[in-house]
């Protein structure tokens, strides 16, 4: 199968992370208690946040050729992240397995 992508305008986008907000955002994050954490993966903006922190892990340990994954992939944690937005009953399952990611599996020193 083909198809064409039509009137649409492709550039390249640079993007680059505040390594000290991220890191600062990502201790608090790693910090919390469980209940709390679940908590953030009800509101939007946290889940924006945690995605976010999510990405700037990955480039953080691909940049230093520490490969980080996690069971499901590289970007599993993303993926989980859609469940959280998709059906709040996800939740429940998924935050211990977020919550132990950022506090003991993908430790930024």
């Amino acid at each position: 199968m083909k198809y064409e992508i039509q009137n649409r305008i492709l550039r390249s986008y640079k993007h680059t992370f505040d390594y000290n907000y991220c890191k600062r955002k990502y201790l608090e994050y790693s910090k919390m208690s469980l209940d709390y954490f679940k908590q953030c993966l009800k509101n939007p903006l946290k889940i924006g946040e945690i995605g976010h922190l999510s990405c700037f892990i990955l480039w953080v340990k691909n940049k230093e050729q520490d490969e980080y994954r996690d069971c499901l992939g590289d970007y599993g944690l993303i993926h989980l992240l859609f469940h959280c937005l998709e059906n709040e009953e996800e939740i429940e399952a998924i935050a211990e397995y977020i919550h132990k990611l950022f506090k003991e599996d993908i430790q930024l020193v």
